[in-house]
């Protein structure tokens, strides 16, 4: 099996699977999400302009990435062996070190943290009987895409499941939870692409400051989300100018 490598570009980020005659390109699962207008997002810009909206993304963005580390940190730690309380311990020690060393603000951090929080007052942890990977890049070389599933575990009950962490500033709305399942869905299918081992299920956790909001994607209609970030794809491909990024990596190999 080839390898696949990220390529920052003037034309953006890409990447590519070195390993055949030649070199294959493939755009993020997020980028393909975006190719799809998103209604919600166009008539929020209308209602508060592009300034403020950049504003908030570039806020949310923040606490996301502390929370995420809190909760990968936890992980970190589970899947090696620790116990729930010193998992807790753990990350509640390292992430915010780890976070202010990244140039973090005190207040994402806190942010974050309560986020986090959130999963624990919920006992969201205790299903959870072996952890397979945190933070997994996987790519799918059938249907063209790269992107990073953030925590696949056991459940008690025997079900392999790929979880998605997010976070936001109340509950989603039914736009956003489609595109959340088709995104975890695409890390179902280049998971068992590559490991050729069936995800049962994907969970989108997504935390808020009054709690949580778990989305189960199984079934019927795991396949249906399948489908539609197949056919998304096909669509994005078929309209996508590679050719800015072939020619950088031309240039770039030597």
């Amino acid at each position: 099996m080839g390898k696949v490598r990220r390529l920052e570009t003037p034309a953006g980020r890409v990447y590519v699977y070195e390993g055949g005659d030649e070199p294959i390109f493939m755009p993020s699962v997020t980028t393909i999400l975006s190719y799809e207008p998103s209604q919600y997002l166009q008539e929020l810009e209308e209602k508060i302009g592009k300034e403020e909206l950049s504003r908030i993304g570039q806020r949310a963005a923040g606490r996301g990435t502390a929370m995420h580390r809190f909760l990968e940190n936890y992980m970190i730690c589970l899947k090696n062996g620790g116990n729930t309380d010193n998992c807790l311990l753990y990350t509640q020690k390292k992430t915010p070190n780890d976070l202010r060393e990244d140039g973090m603000w005190e207040d994402r951090i806190s942010y974050g943290r309560d986020l986090f929080y959130n999963f624990v007052h919920e006992n969201t942890f205790d299903d959870i009987k072996k952890v397979v990977f945190t933070e997994k890049f996987l790519w799918s070389l059938d249907n063209l895409y790269a992107g990073t599933a953030d925590f696949g575990f056991e459940h008690k009950n025997g079900k392999r499941i790929i979880t998605d962490f997010k976070s936001a500033s109340g509950i989603r709305g039914q736009e956003v939870l489609d595109k959340y399942k088709k995104q975890g869905a695409a890390y179902a299918l280049a998971f068992e692409e590559i490991y050729k081992k069936s995800i049962d299920e994907v969970q989108v956790w997504i935390s808020h400051p009054d709690g949580l909001q778990i989305e189960v994607l199984e079934g019927k209609e795991m396949q249906s989300k399948k489908d539609d970030f197949i056919e998304l794809s096909k669509r994005f491909h078929k309209d996508w100018d590679v050719s800015p990024f072939k020619e950088y990596y031309k240039e770039t190999q030597g």
